[in-house]
């Protein structure tokens, strides 16, 4: 996207800013191959720049070392090449560009050499700057015009200031849509003036009657067909001896050619600007994506100046493709693309098994490269195609990314590069990607693997649960939920939430969950449960202050015969309660979070239940939603609750609430636990599978 060598550097330097300060030059050879000189830099300050000054390949520094192809780094006091001796410590790596053009030097001020991993981002860099380099190289150098000829059509007019009359030639006649040389109105050519021009035209007439001299006027006129025509009349006037100025003349000429292609070149340069926009775009959302799913999205959007509107990422598998992500793809074309051979004639396959990009930005152009096409043309969604390695760390797996695009020709060869520079962010952005996906596949894994696998099994009352985790973000959640039978007879039901999104918070909630089962088997009061879970936590806390959690939790102790419900919450969301009569329920009290002070006290709310009833527990993952009221996602939930069938499943109460409360995947993990006591007929029920 730069235009010129210091732009790439510049653009180098925002490129590497995740490693610090790092500064560019590139030194290219002269023309006689044995001399190197800084012919564009940026982020170096004043000591830190290579000297302006022919410098010979044959000396000892790195940069003239590299110029034999061997690459140099080093950290210390001596730089790359010349430098002044207060300039400091530095960091350098020398990198040889390829055909003989010269080197690139990458240069971080301090005592930190470049890691491996920077290592390999700065040779990744050079080779992208060795793709472009050539082609900046031409557009930059200036080409001098030669001489030309060029006939000028002028026409010849003089305007009478006092009576407002025109007179003119044919020429001018004609520009003007007149009937033929002779004196008219000057009314007669204003009128063909645009309206929201007029206002300027009758101030620059003011200034022509009290201003002599010799002046250049730029105007619009519309024609008879409704097109504007755009006329530069060059005139002169002067004063008499009473200080009037009685006319104007001089001679218009039509240049409506010209400002037509200064109007494209403009509308070009807006084009180029805007679709350069959406790959930094592109650039920044590639950086935060979190997966390969959000990624591809992210990607489309960008790519959607240019009419793309779907795009597939597959890898090489066992000689055949393998669809990593898809965008805007349907689940039947996605499958259509999955396991075509490698050696299938296709855009993908052949960009996958050639590592070469492959352009059709028509169906004229696919028939052309790929005959059989020709038939199935009608069926095809899209219009235009771009197939595009991806390069990444593992040379052993190739990819490719293929652009698919709603509109014939939606890029030019001029947009190529463009193309190819979003795959490299696409590849490079695809690797982190897949390990976020990885990581998020473990950490539900790990999540699920310490809720109860099956609730238990009790007369008279149904149980069903729901869990699911954060979408975008690969970390184990904090959210529980849990279901046990108390030494009473009676059944507890627990949620709870831990907060943060690691390691750390699923494995508190593992503890606490067990902390809550164990000492619960001493006492069934859910308060003084909470109150002994409390201690525990805050003496951990005290114990390892800079690791410190809290929790939320609401422990319920349920009698199905009887309908009677002890609850007491610690900060916890309460439990929405429905009745067969939609009675009023009282206000749930709540204390402190887990893990805050000791020997804190936990208020109870006990009420009864008619058969029939339902309580929700839930945890504030589905309400705490970007942009919505958190009352009126709990309205949600009770409307929810009172039209939740009682034969629901898990999958049936989580659909329904995630439905309800929002379309876009979850920001937080979330846990859903509703009981339902169907009355004290005998008869065991198993419970919900999770």
């Amino acid at each position: 996207m730069a235009a010129d060598l210091l732009g790439m550097t510049e653009a180098l330097v925002r490129a590497s800013s995740w490693m610090g300060l790092v500064g560019w030059a590139v030194m290219l050879f002269q023309a006689d191959g044995a001399h190197l000189f800084p012919c564009g830099m940026a982020g170096l300050g004043r000591h830190w720049q290579p000297p302006l000054r022919p410098l010979s390949t044959g000396d000892a520094w790195p940069v003239s070392q590299a110029t034999l192809g061997q690459e140099q780094e080093g950290c210390g006091a001596t730089g790359p090449y010349p430098l002044p001796t207060q300039a400091g410590t530095a960091a350098w790596m020398v990198l040889p560009l390829a055909k003989r053009q010269g080197v690139a030097v990458a240069l971080r001020p301090g005592v930190t050499a470049f890691r491996p991993v920077e290592q390999d981002f700065l040779r990744e860099a050079v080779s992208l700057l060795d793709r472009y380099l050539p082609a900046v190289e031409r557009t930059g150098r200036t080409v001098e015009p030669s001489p030309r000829l060029r006939q000028r059509s002028a026409g010849v007019f003089r305007l009478d200031l006092a009576d407002e009359q025109v007179e003119c030639d044919e020429i001018f006649a004609r520009q003007h849509a007149l009937p033929g040389p002779g004196r008219y109105p000057l009314a007669d050519i204003l009128c063909r003036i645009p309206p929201h021009d007029l206002p300027r035209i009758e101030e620059i007439l003011g200034e022509l009657r009290v201003r002599p001299g010799t002046f250049e006027v730029a105007y619009r006129l519309t024609s008879d067909g409704g097109g504007i025509r755009h006329l530069r009349a060059h005139c002169t006037s002067s004063r008499t001896v009473n200080g009037a100025v009685p006319d104007v003349a001089g001679e218009v000429t039509d240049v409506t050619t010209e400002a037509q292609q200064i109007g494209e070149r403009e509308a070009l340069l807006r084009e180029q600007l805007r679709r350069a926009d959406r790959m930094i775009s592109l650039a920044a959302s590639a950086a935060s994506a979190s997966g390969t799913d959000e990624l591809a999205a992210a990607a489309c959007e960008a790519l959607a100046v240019f009419g793309g509107d779907a795009l597939v990422i597959a890898e090489a598998h066992g000689g055949r493709t393998r669809v990593v992500t898809t965008a805007g793809y349907d689940r039947e074309h996605r499958a259509a693309l999955d396991g075509l051979p490698l050696s299938a004639r296709t855009p993908l396959t052949d960009a996958l098994r050639d590592q070469q990009a492959v352009f059709t930005p028509s169906h004229r152009d696919l028939v052309s490269a790929y005959p059989h096409y020709a038939a199935t043309l009608p069926r095809l969604q899209r219009h235009a195609w771009a197939a595009i390695p991806l390069p990444l760390a593992d040379p052993t797996t190739p990819a490719v990314c293929m652009f698919s695009f709603n509109r014939t020709d939606a890029f030019q060869p001029s947009d190529q590069p463009l193309l190819i520079a979003g795959a490299a962010l696409l590849g490079r952005a695809l690797e982190r990607c897949r390990s976020y996906d990885a990581e998020h596949e473990r950490a539900v894994h790990l999540q699920r693997s310490l809720l109860p696998a099956h609730l238990p099994q009790l007369p008279g009352l149904r149980l069903t649960a729901s869990y699911q985790p954060a979408a975008p973000k690969a970390h184990a959640g904090g959210d529980w939920y849990d279901a046990f039978p108390l030494p009473d007879g009676r059944i507890a039901l627990t949620i709870g939430d831990v907060e943060g999104h690691h390691t750390g918070a699923a494995a508190l909630m593992g503890r606490l969950r067990t902390a809550l089962r164990a000492y619960a088997a001493l006492t069934p009061d859910p308060a003084i449960v909470l109150a002994h879970t409390n201690n525990m936590l805050t003496a951990e806390n005290d114990a390892d202050p800079e690791h410190a959690l809290l929790a939320t939790c609401c422990f319920l102790a349920l009698d199905p015969e009887t309908g009677r419900v002890d609850c007491a919450s610690a900060a916890h969301p309460a439990p929405l309660v429905h009745t067969p009569d939609d009675a009023p329920v009282p206000h749930f009290s709540t204390g402190l979070p887990l893990g805050v002070f000791t020997d804190t006290s936990y208020p109870t709310t006990s009420l009864v239940l008619p058969t029939g009833s339902k309580l929700l527990l839930y945890t504030d993952g589905f309400t705490d939603i970007p942009g919505t009221d958190p009352e009126h996602a709990r309205e949600q939930l009770r409307h929810m609750l009172a039209t939740t069938e009682s034969d629901g499943t898990a999958h049936d109460l989580h659909e329904v609430a995630s439905a309800r409360l929002t379309p876009v995947p979850p920001h937080d993990d979330s846990a859903l636990l509703l009981a339902q006591i169907t009355g004290p007929e005998p008869g065991n029920r198993s419970g919900e599978p999770q």
